[in-house]
């Protein structure tokens, strides 16, 4: 290609560098067709500042099932929409007036507390939205009879400065001897008295989901029969295992409190065990076991039984005794025998 510059004839080569000179062809077109004039870059718009939701402080008053203490309380709020977002977080230690002032914003519409949980405010770092909540689960390892882990919700009031009430229940259920005796009038053992006698839970379910209601079973301790090993793996083994006497004859009253997670199962349905509350002792040397099968169980309930043996038992913990064998009186009632309170706005 030629320029004419001042009458004379020039070469673009000439013009262009040397390591130009090595450009093909459809490259050195391309710069000569570029336009004279770029429009100059237009500047985006300064983001304008969203000023952050207002934060309230919320007046929580806590209402524990029973007489049982708050050494922990975690508190979180979720905000309103398809996501339900974590909008904020709080940890306590003991809780002795019944009240926490929590800290949220005002986007915040739902409250979660959870108390006596085990780990330390860390432990709620992967919590990001109410559903990732729902899958945190409560584990029988972690119980403590004097102060059982408990949950509850409330829907936050509209306004700045409110209070609100959240009911906290505990997961488990409550199995309680209220009594127990022998009787063997009749047979060839009458007299006789029932050695090395302890009583324990199987089928007792070991884990569960505190925020799904219709939450099963996943797992079991003492599947069948006790499970001295796992059962002493746990925290507090008294859950599920007690020691009644070296002897039992007539009616003593031991008042022995067992626990585990809800089990529905009632019998009915064939390959959902129930849970079982077996008593085991000794006569004339031989071992022999009182399955006794639960009722449907429920969070935050107790069963209260009296009980009595009129025979010998069954020689496996797993099959049911003879009908006549175990005389019972059961008695179903609220954690602390009496209604639950609702939850309260003020």
């Amino acid at each position: 290609m030629l320029l004419l510059h001042k009458g004379r004839k020039l070469h673009l080569t000439n013009l262009l560098p040397r390591v130009g000179r090595r450009l093909s062809a459809a490259y050195q077109v391309a710069l000569l067709q570029l336009p004279a004039f770029l429009p100059a870059c237009s500047t985006l718009p300064e983001p304008v500042p969203q000023a952050p939701p207002p934060v309230r402080k919320v007046q929580i008053y806590i209402f524990p099932t029973g007489k049982t203490t708050l050494q922990t309380l975690d508190l979180l709020f979720f905000q309103e929409g398809p996501l339900e977002r974590l909008d904020a977080y709080q940890h306590y230690g003991p809780v002795s007036n019944g009240r926490v002032e929590g800290t949220s914003s005002g986007a915040a519409r739902k409250a979660v507390a959870f108390s006596n949980c085990p780990g330390d405010i860390y432990s709620w770092s992967d919590i990001r939205s109410y559903n990732s909540l729902t899958g945190r689960k409560f584990r029988l390892e972690d119980e403590r009879p004097e102060s059982p882990m408990m949950a509850g919700t409330a829907t936050l009031p509209e306004g700045s400065h409110r209070s609100c009430g959240i009911k906290l229940r505990p997961m488990l259920s409550r199995i309680t001897v209220h009594s127990i005796a022998c009787d063997f009038t009749g047979r060839p053992y009458a007299g006789e008295k029932l050695t090395d006698v302890r009583a324990y839970l199987t089928y007792a379910s070991r884990e569960c989901h505190p925020l799904d209601t219709a939450d099963r079973p996943s797992s079991w301790l003492n599947a069948g029969r006790l499970d001295e090993v796992e059962t002493a793996g746990l925290s507090h083994p008294e859950l599920v295992l007690a020691d009644i006497g070296s002897s039992l004859g007539g009616r003593i009253y031991p008042a022995l409190d067992f626990y585990c997670y809800p089990n529905p199962a009632d019998g009915t349905v064939f390959g959902q065990p129930v849970t079982r509350l077996v008593i085991e002792g000794k006569l004339r040397g031989v071992t022999y076991y009182y399955p006794i099968g639960l009722p449907g169980l429920e969070a935050d309930t107790q069963y209260s039984l009296d009980i009595t043996l009129t025979r010998t038992g069954t020689a496996d913990p797993d099959t049911p005794a003879v009908s006549g064998t175990i005389l019972l009186q059961n008695e179903v009632l609220d954690w602390d025998e009496r209604e639950l309170d609702d939850v309260i706005y003020r």
